[in-house]
Order: C-alpha cells, then structure tokens, then sequence
C-alpha cells in the first residue's frame, strides 16, 4: 500500500469562513507539500517561474491512496493547478486524517491533534504558523499579497511550515486509530464530499427580499426602544443597557434569553412598557436576517457547498452542519399557506398588507429557502421515533417493540399514549385523552423524551416545559391515580432531594408526582433498565479489565490500549480516549445513580477545549442509541445515492435529496430505502414519513 501526502498553501480574496467552494472561485495555490509513505517532505513553489510537478504528478497516479488533511480543501484547491486537474484523480483514491480522527471522537484540526498526541516539536505543527499565514494568505487593505519579494526571509520560514504540516499530518495518521476506517465509512465520506460539492438550491430572490425587510423591521423596532425608553437604549439588543433599564423599574432578569424573557412576560404585575420591552427583544433576537444574509455571502450559482461536516458530532459519529446550520433552524411558528403567502409578498416587498411580523414570518420561513431548481424536486424521508425504537431494540424491550409494530400497521396506539398506559398499567380506553386537566398523552410524550436515557425529576420537568404541560395542574389530575407504594418511594426519595439540593425548586407535591412518574416509566421498561445497569457494569469492567470483550444488549464493550471502544451492532465503534473510573461526589450524580461514573478525555461542547469529561450509564446509552439511529440514516444515505435519489443533505433524522422530476423517483420509494438498507438491523420496526414537493416544506 503506498501513500502520497500532499498539503496546499493558498491565497483568496475571498475568506475562507464562505466556505471552500467559494473561496475556491479566487484562489492561488502557492505552495504544494507532499511526501511518499515516509520519506523526506518535498516543496513546490508554485510562485518561482522554475516550479515544476511533473514527479509529484507521476506518483498521484500511481499510488494507492492520496492523503490530506481536511482532503475537501486540498482536492479543490489543486483542481485549478491546471498540470494537477489535467490527472483527474478519482475520488476513490483520497483519504482525509481529519476524517479519520473525527471517526474516532477526535477533533480534526491539525494542532489540536498534535497536542493530544503529544507529539514531539520536530513532529508538532508549526506554532509560528498562523502568523505566516495572515500575512502571506490574507489580501492587505488594498487587495494586494505580501509575497517572497516583499518578505522573502518570512517566506523561507513558510515554506518550512508548509513542509512541517506533512510530517505532522503523518504522524497524526499513525497515532489515531483505524478500527472505523473501513471500506463503507469510507464510502460514507465520499458521499459527503460528493453533497458538499453539488451543494443545495436555495431561493435567492427571497433571501434578498428578506434581508431588506427584516433589516427595516429591525430599525422600527430599534427606533419604538428609543422611544420607549426616552434614548436611554437605543435597541433591545444592547443587553447591558436594557437589563439596567428595567433594573430602574424594579425588573431584574438574570439574562435576556428567550426561555428567560418567555417566562417572564407571564408575569401579569409587569408594566406594560416593559412587557413591551420584552416583546420587541424577542422579535429582534430572530436570527433570521442573519441566516438569509448567510445565504447570500455564501451562495454560488443558486446554491450553498459545504454544509455538512462527516461525523461532525464526536460523540455519535452524525453529520453535522455548518455555514447555514440547517440542523438548528427554528420550527415554524405560521401556517404553511402563511408562509408562501409571506415569500411571495416579501418578492413584491408588499408584506406589510399581511403582518406587522415580518421578522417573526421570515424565521419561520427559513426552511422554505431550500428549493427545487428546474427539472429537479425535493424529497425527504424522515425516520419516525427513531431513538425510541432503537433504545427499545438494543435494551431488547419486547413489548415495546411490538407496540411499535402494531402502530405501524394501524392496529395500535401511538407511542406516547401506549408508554403512558403502561405505566398506569391500564387499558388505553381507560384514558379521557381528551382531558384538558391531565393531558394524558403529553405526559406519556413527555416520559418518552425525558426518561429513556436514565432522566429523572429534573429532565422530566424540563421536558414538561419545553411541551407547555402545567407541572401544578398535572399533580391535581394525576395525584389521586397515582399508586400508593410507588408514591411513598417517591416521599422518600423527596426527603433524599432535600438533602442533595434536587428539588429544581419545585414543590413537594409536585416533585413527588413528577419522581413517580419517573419511576412508574421505569418499572415499565424493565428491560431498558437493566440495559442502563448493564452498560454501567460494562464500561466500568472493561476499563479495569482490558481486552476483554463484555456484552450489554446489542453491543459490545472493551478497552483497547488507552481507549474505551463500544461496537454497535453493525461493527462500528464508539470511542472514548483515556477513560477512567471516577468516584463522583454525591451531587454530582444522576437520581438513584446505580454506581460511580467514568470519565474519558473529549472535546466539551460549551468551552470547545480537550478537557477530561463525565459520564454515566445514561450519557452511554444516549451515545449508543443516537449513534445507531445515525447508522441507519447513513445506510439510507448510501441507498438513496445508489438508487439516483441525489442525497444533498440530513437533518437529524430526515434525508432531503434532489433527484430528477420523474415519477420514478418517490417519497414512497426513499422512505421504503431508508428503512430498508440496515441488513443488521433484524427485528428493529422502522418507518418513515415522506414528502415530494419544489420548496421545502418541514
């Protein structure tokens, strides 16, 4: 097997923060690193008239893999070398370090990896190098480029850099681990390369017209502030100013984010000026001329590259996204036939015959910016309660797995109302589902999205408020069908809660009703209960234990040198470096953990740094059900691109695709792929739901 390492330095008018296809558009390749297998780093320098790459041509096309270092940006920059894009290198033949580190929960940047690895100066990434960088790669004001002229002892340490980047890529390559890098994972990746290439439609026109309406929106809104406020704040995006003003009239917040200023405009002995205050801070924190300028600064042609990151999510190996962040834009809040009434006007720039919100309109707009170009439709397959079916599958809990059956083939209640009765240990019809008091089914949703992952009273009630069910009117309605023994556990577990400072400032009626609810969903899922204990036992035998497999439910634990693994039932492994036992302190625990947690070294998602991070058995469980659910979704990725459905992008559980306008291509038909494509996945019941349509409707 023979292996060429190759790395690029460019130059762009254009920043990179566009995207690489952008920046691409006015790109200069000035240096060329490559390597063969392990020998010495050579240099091109593509700005001395002599450069020549007939050698490091010679071996791109007789080598068996090409490697670099985020390979998307390398393989697009060296395609406008006119000597390198006449190879026409297949995409087979590329392998990327970043990739494969993020295969194995690592960070992909370069420097990070050197420093976990601890590489050694002569191998570590050159600290100096961002300096070179910003001032050989980076326009000056007037457009122009420091060079070798200018700067020619700085460019003597550049070219040094840029060959230092191939030995410490190259070291990288031999300390991350391969157990992921297999022949499909690799197929996966050419598939995301290939979607971030082809990009996605979007509709230009409206995202012109949005910025230009909501860009007004905000100025009225900024000039009502200062009028409220007699110009003490002149927009209630000034968070300081604001907080400070309402602090005058007795209003003090702790922040102004939005679950904060929702909760506070309850408050009837609120003045009204504040309240309308608060109002305009929530229409003005709306992301959404942000996003549609995004769109704008970003675009090529119509269309956004580059929005998916392979395994982006360290944890669960998912994609994620970036530049337009599709996977965090804002559920609509109008009718849909609001929402196309709004984009046709906002083209007219006549909205205002419709709303007064226009900013509230344009962010439940924001998914309807995805469109159909001409000859093409969308469509999407969405999984249904994906991680509620494959928690069930992996714990092995039967009856929930037949309950999912059932409701698929139309004979049986969905999920939510099914996990409530069974918790009660009634009968479906023993329910009012229409009690307005009770809620019932939205309890049983509630259960589902709270508890399958070991939560207890504090996720339940957070899970409660995010689905608007009244914690106070749920303990009248359900106190009185509450069973006796499983509520005097919870009075005991209440005076526990006292001492641990768990209360979440509820009262004690309420948190009695909440914990046996809690516990009333778990002695219905015995069998997912046992899965918790099981993987506890498991992660903490394999670190004290190494290479020794050790089963819990579908998957397998061990450790491998310094590394936690945990293979999915595919045969794909989670990884978790450097894990260790912790004995946690006491508060630091999940309700009623069954033993001590470990801990492995990880990215935290709030400070971004490698930092040694906590976990327990419900943190593990979550891991493993999301990241066989995102197994399954890359099957269907696969599939779909196999059968000419063209994937552009995943959004969660949903795969959107723009194939051919042809009746050949279906919602049917990619819903059935999706569902179908995971051989391994035996005995696991999966549906989805589908759209055919020109404009995103989601």
């Amino acid at each position: 097997m023979r292996r060429l390492w190759i790395d690029s330095e460019t130059r762009s008018s254009i920043p990179i923060k566009r995207g690489t296809q952008k920046y691409a558009q006015d790109v200069k390749v000035m240096v060329i690193t490559w390597a063969l297998d392990n020998g010495p780093v050579e240099t091109i320098d593509l700005m001395q008239p002599s450069a020549n790459l007939t050698k490091l041509c010679a071996w791109a096309l007789t080598v068996d893999e090409i490697w670099a270092h985020y390979a998307e940006f390398d393989r697009t920059m060296l395609a406008t070398v006119p000597a390198w894009k006449a190879l026409k290198i297949p995409l087979e033949k590329w392998r990327c370090t970043a990739a494969l580190a993020r295969m194995h929960g690592l960070p992909g940047g370069l420097d990070k990896l050197c420093t976990i690895f601890k590489l050694p100066v002569s191998e570590a990434k050159d600290k100096r190098g961002y300096e070179l960088i910003m001032l050989f790669c980076v326009p000056k004001k007037d457009g122009s480029y420091n060079d070798r002229r200018s700067h020619p002892k700085e460019w003597a340490e550049f070219l040094v850099y840029a060959a230092q980047d191939i030995v410490s890529m190259r070291a990288c390559y031999h300390k991350t681990p391969k157990w992921n890098s297999t022949p499909r994972m690799w197929a996966l990746w050419r598939l995301d390369q290939r979607m971030n290439e082809r990009g996605v439609a979007f509709d230009i026109p409206m995202a012109e017209a949005a910025v230009k309406i909501t860009t007004r929106a905000k100025r009225r809104l900024a000039g009502r502030t200062a009028e409220i406020t007699e110009n003490e704040v002149e927009s209630t995006t000034q968070r300081n100013r604001l907080l400070a003003y309402m602090s005058e009239y007795g209003v003090d917040l702790p922040d102004l984010t939005a679950d904060t200023v929702a909760r506070r405009l309850d408050d009837e002995n609120l003045p009204d000026h504040i309240k309308e205050l608060l109002r305009i801070r929530q229409q003005a924190s709306k992301a959404s001329t942000a996003k549609y300028q995004r769109v704008l600064t970003h675009e090529i042609n119509g269309r956004l590259c580059g929005m998916i990151v392979f395994c982006g999510a360290f944890r669960t190996l998912r994609m994620a996204g970036r530049l337009f962040q599709p996977q965090n834009l804002p559920r609509p809040k109008h009718h849909q036939w609001e929402i196309d009434l709004w984009i046709t006007l906002a083209k007219l720039d006549e909205t205002d015959v419709l709303t007064t919100d226009d900013i509230g309109l344009a962010s439940s707009s924001l998914r309807s910016l995805i469109v159909a170009p001409d000859g093409r439709k969308l469509v999407s397959a969405d999984l249904k309660n994906i991680e509620g079916r494959v928690m069930a599958w992996l714990a092995g809990e039967e009856w929930k797995l037949e309950a999912f059956r059932a409701f698929d083939r139309g004979d049986g209640p969905d999920m939510y109302k099914a996990s409530i009765a069974r918790s009660f240990g009634w009968e479906i019809d023993d329910f009012d589902w229409d009690d307005l008091i009770a809620q019932w089914r939205q309890i049983g949703k509630v259960q589902e999205l709270a508890l399958q992952f070991y939560g207890g009273v504090g996720a339940f009630c957070s899970m409660a408020e995010t689905y608007g069910l009244h914690l106070d009117k749920l303990a009248d309605a359900a106190w009185p069908n509450l069973p006796l023994d499983v509520r005097k556990r919870a009075e005991a577990d209440w005076k526990r809660a006292i001492k641990r400072q768990r209360t979440y400032g509820l009262d004690e009626r309420v948190w009695i009703t909440c914990q046996t609810l809690v516990l009333m969903w778990r002695a219905a899922h015995p069998a997912i209960c046992a899965f918790w204990k099981a993987l506890q036992k498991a992660v903490a035998t394999a670190i004290r234990v190494p290479e020794v497999p050790i089963t819990a439910g579908r998957v397998v634990v061990d450790r491998h040198g310094s590394w936690l693994r945990i293979r999915l039932p595919n045969g794909v492994y989670l990884s978790y470096p450097a894990a260790q036992i912790d004995q946690l302190d006491d508060e630091d625990m999940p309700d009623s953990a069954f033993t001590p947690g470990a801990s492995f070294m990880g990215i935290n998602q709030y400070t971004k740094q490698w930092e040694r991070i906590s976990t327990y058995s419900g943190k593990v469980a979550a891991n493993v059900t999301q990241a066989t659910a995102a197994q399954i979704l890359m099957d269907g990725l696969l599939g779909a691109d196999a059968a000419g459905y063209e994937p552009e992008l995943t959004v969660h559980d949903d795969i959107l695709c723009e194939p051919p306008d042809d009746p050949r291509f279906t919602g049917d038909g990619l819903a059935g792929i999706i569902c179908e494509s995971s051989l391994w996945a035996d005995g696991l019941p999966l549906t989805a739901t589908s759209k055919e349509m020109y404009r995103n409707h989601q």
